[in-house]
């Protein structure tokens, strides 16, 4: 009876007295009572007036399987969602459903409030504090071409970026390959699997730094690390489900392109986003390091440079470690 408590209070603008809820829902007033404690425990904030009655002021900021679905306008991301409290990653739990369950529904999301071990690209770790952030992977069923499977990443970069901008209103931009950035500090990161023996199945994780504070962050991350938080006017706190619902949105309008086949639509959007075009770079590249002018990125193709010495060089993003901005005397 506390989920119909809930969905009851949520359609009311003001106080009820509790005489009307009771009536209502067809419980005693003590029922209602004992209801509304169950919800201030789980997190709820509900206010109780000796007069005026009963009002829903928030909901908690805790990832409640039901209220993530609540108003959830998706047909297939999300859909099926599994919820856990610690995992080694979200891929990894992702990869252990689709294992045990080959008619796991595509759309799967798997999404924990801790990570002990989260992954990003070349195996590199991700910092997934306690309750601080999104750590999500989204497991899809797709036939994607082997020369194709870059727009993966560049669906998820995009579906986040432009999340971003219109729910969240942050100036976020895509850092070629995988991360989100926001004032040139990163925010987002996206690590995309496929395995030999699970044809036509992705999993695409991402990780979402969005309460976090500046020393929440290890002390080597704090000058390029940022949140969703610190990146607000007055460093307010955001409540996850509602940066998740339109997250998940937005991942499915940008995977029926994919699923479509629409290359160059997805090109087209994603390169809005993108703000590396004749920038002076370095990067990383089969243990090398080279310096150029951006000439082109493409999700596909990968980068372009003009290396100092005047040679047009092409790098993919599998073999990419690191893209820095660079200066000139760099």
């Amino acid at each position: 009876m506390s989920r119909a408590l809930i969905q009851f209070l949520k359609k009311q603008s003001d106080f009820t007295p509790v005489d009307v809820v009771a009536d209502e829902l067809e419980l005693h007033r003590d029922a209602v009572f004992t209801c509304v404690e169950d919800l201030i425990d789980v997190g709820y904030s509900i206010e109780f007036h000796p007069y005026l009655g009963i009002k829903l002021i928030d909901i908690p900021d805790k990832l409640l399987h039901d209220e993530i679905l609540d108003d959830l306008n998706t047909k297939i991301i999300g859909r099926n969602l599994v919820i856990r409290d610690e995992v080694t990653s979200t891929n990894d739990a992702a990869w252990e459903l689709i294992e045990a369950d080959p008619a796991l529904p595509d759309g799967t999301v798997v999404v924990a409030e801790h990570q002990t071990a989260g992954r990003g690209r070349m195996g590199n770790a991700w910092h997934s504090a306690r309750g601080a952030g999104l750590w999500l992977s989204v497991v899809l069923k797709a036939h994607v071409p082997p020369d194709k499977t870059a727009f993966l990443t560049c669906m998820a970069s995009l579906a986040l970026a432009n999340m971003l901008h219109q729910f969240i209103y942050l100036p976020a931009e895509i850092k070629w390959p995988n991360d989100i950035i926001i004032r040139g500090r990163k925010a987002c990161g996206i690590l995309v699997e496929a395995r030999s023996d699970q044809p036509d199945t992705f999993v695409l994780g991402m990780g979402m730094n969005v309460n976090q504070l500046r020393d929440d962050f290890p002390q080597d991350l704090r000058a390029t690390a940022t949140s969703l938080r610190l990146e607000r006017p007055g460093a307010a706190a955001l409540n996850r489900i509602r940066v998740i619902r339109p997250l998940m949105f937005y991942l499915e309008k940008v995977y029926e392109l994919l699923r479509k086949k629409k290359w160059d639509k997805l090109t087209k959007a994603w390169v809005e986003f993108v703000p590396m075009g004749g920038k002076l770079v370095t990067l990383e590249h089969g243990g090398q390091q080279f310096k150029g002018t951006v000439q082109r990125v493409d999700p596909q193709k990968g980068i372009t440079l003009k290396l100092e010495g005047g040679e047009t060089k092409d790098f993919s993003a599998e073999g990419v470690a690191n893209v820095r901005e660079a200066t000139e005397t760099a």
